[in-house]
């Protein structure tokens, strides 16, 4: 059996296709500018600079603050969009606790958290 040889080993592989990137977008948002979203767009970018880390890269699609009287009015308009691929609820809070994925908490950010989860799907 001196000649035999695996025949699989004869043969030539194609390459190995070379898997294009996804973007995935991120949307990020603060209520009353609380906190400065500029800091984190800047950590976003640093991260998508280690492209070996990532299987994908990143985009900042929205960046917004809004005031507390708009915040339903921004639900019913993230509902009603298509789904997003990242979302960023940046809060700067004093209270000891914020209760925005709790069941029974439907006031304050609760509502704009859920609706964030709903278009993340969670």
């Amino acid at each position: 059996m001196e000649g035999d040889t695996d025949s699989n080993m004869d043969e030539e592989r194609p390459p190995r296709e070379r898997k294009e990137r996804d973007t995935k977008y991120f949307h990020l948002f603060n209520c009353d500018k609380t906190y400065k979203l500029d800091a984190v767009e800047k950590l976003l970018n640093r991260v998508n600079a280690i492209k070996d880390k990532l299987s994908f890269d990143i985009s900042i699609a929205t960046s917004k603050y809004f005031a507390l009287f708009e915040m339903m009015e921004l639900c019913k308009t993230i509902q009603s969009e298509p789904p997003i691929d990242f979302a960023i609820f940046v809060v700067h809070a004093h209270e000891s606790r914020l209760s925005i994925n709790e069941d029974n908490a439907g006031i304050g950010y609760a509502r704009f958290y859920r609706a964030l989860l709903e278009k993340t799907g969670e």
